[in-house]
């Protein structure tokens, strides 16, 4: 009896993510990056390529200000905020409605419920954390500071050809 629960609900948990990875495919062919992301990759690599190489010599490099990521404008943060606000309650909606309907796979099934608040559960906390950037925008306490510098919370921020020399910021002798 339990194996007719779980492969079904295992199979309708498959198709879902299938479903959630070929929406994000479409999204990110009608948002191309450019290879900003790969271009970042590179950079910050070759910074720590090169810190590394200063290092192993006695020296220390400070970081250049092309390394960490800064903030999107306030009302980004809002917007994304909401909208995933929007996504939680329409995962709690759909989670519900697939567990009451008599003729879908997920009828009485506590696997619908528990993808739904699952998901809901993620979608609040990026709600949470964007909000907490949009209400803090000016002064963020550290550890916010650290997640937009660090995750992409931030905007990644790529040097242009006037900053060539740009990882060439401060070198001093170690003690």
């Amino acid at each position: 009896m339990i194996l007719a629960v779980f492969f079904p609900s295992l199979m309708g948990i498959g198709i879902i993510v299938s479903g959630a990875l070929l929406l994000s495919d479409q999204i990110r062919r009608l948002f191309p990056s450019s290879g900003r992301r790969r271009r970042h990759r590179i950079v910050v690599g070759t910074y720590g390529i090169i810190g590394n190489a200063v290092e192993a010599a006695g020296y220390r490099l400070d970081p250049p200000w092309f390394v960490n990521r800064e903030r999107r404008s306030r009302t980004a943060y809002g917007a994304i905020a909401v909208a995933m606000i929007a996504g939680a309650a329409l995962s709690i909606w759909s989670g519900h409605r697939l567990f009451d309907d008599p003729l879908g796979v997920f009828y009485k099934s506590p696997w619908a419920i528990g993808i739904g608040y699952g998901v809901a559960a993620a979608f609040l906390l990026i709600a949470v954390l964007h909000a907490l950037v949009a209400i803090a925008y000016r002064t963020p306490p550290r550890p916010l500071r650290y997640l937009i510098c660090q995750t992409s919370l931030g905007r990644i921020v790529l040097p242009t050809s006037a900053d060539h020399d740009a990882a060439i910021t401060h070198v001093e002798k170690e003690p």
